[in-house]
């Protein structure tokens, strides 16, 4: 019962917390777009750029795509002004899209898409743990970064907020230590403490049918970054809901497999954020 409720423990979480700078900002689910979308003038500009990468290809386990090292660093200026880089020799396949979402998002390798996945996986990217920026920044951040620098490489907007949902569904995730900044000083102060991503239970035929719905409401309602990131929480609260369910009901005969195992450390985060949540959002359409 202890796993059971931390599932539950975990869908609430959600449910009331909300650990992105971003959504820190616009806390009303229709609060207007802060993006390089909507204000190119706050930077969004990238740096050493077009990408380089050094003729050294890698293959990593379970990976369609060949991985380069970087040659250089990449720097990138969101639309906060916040400054994001990809050290030398990140390792990058120019793709970030979760491979449980590619029949759904498509072909993820593009030249516009190249810098920012180059960025994101410098903060996020397999091969890239023993980086100094690896999960130095929050993960909600890290990936509205992807965003921005989606929309700076040329991305459309539909396009843009399609991959940004896939990453944010099917992406890595991470506890942030209190305190951790983007910087590029060292790699023990912004590395992560023990976490357990609860989606990492949802099974992937639910995940992608929640990734086609969530497909179909960007292309039909053209949403502003807040509220696509309110209706991915609602999304993510259904998913959660059904595994909880699905976990209780196993959970009698003691046969379920979808309990989370309990984290070595539980992590405490020191602030506090209360979600609003727009009751126009319908998640069932």
């Amino acid at each position: 019962m202890r796993n059971l409720a931390l599932l539950t423990a975990c869908a609430l979480t959600l449910a009331a917390c909300d650990t992105s700078g971003y959504i820190a900002q616009s806390s009303r689910a229709d609060a207007p777009e802060l993006s390089c979308l909507t204000r190119p003038q706050g930077g969004c500009t990238f740096s050493q750029s077009p990408l380089r990468v050094l003729p050294e290809p890698v293959e990593l386990p379970k990976r369609p795509y060949k991985f380069f090292p970087t040659a250089g660093p990449l720097n990138f200026v969101d639309a906060q002004g916040k400054n994001w880089v990809a050290p030398p020799r990140t390792l990058t396949d120019g793709a970030s899209i979760p491979k449980i979402f590619v029949a759904i998002v498509g072909d993820p390798t593009a030249p516009e898409f190249i810098n920012a996945a180059a960025v994101h996986d410098a903060y996020c990217g397999v091969g890239n743990e023993t980086g100094t920026m690896f999960h130095r920044a929050k993960w909600e951040d890290v990936h509205v970064m992807f965003y921005d620098g989606l929309i700076v490489g040329g991305t459309p907007e539909i396009r843009a907020k399609i991959m940004f949902a896939a990453v944010w569904l099917g992406g890595p995730r991470w506890a942030t230590p209190a305190g951790a900044v983007v910087s590029t000083q060292g790699q023990t102060a912004g590395r992560s403490v023990s976490y357990v991503n609860p989606l990492d239970r949802v099974p992937v035929p639910r995940k992608q049918e929640a990734m086609r719905r969530v497909k179909s409401y960007i292309e039909s309602t053209r949403p502003p970054l807040p509220r696509l990131i309110a209706y991915l929480k609602q999304v993510e609260r259904e998913m959660l809901q059904d595994v909880w369910a699905l976990a209780y009901e196993e959970g009698q005969d003691g046969d379920s497999d979808y309990f989370l195992e309990e984290p070595e450390e539980e992590y405490v985060p020191d602030y506090e954020y209360e979600e609003t949540v727009d009751p126009e959002l319908d998640v069932g359409n």
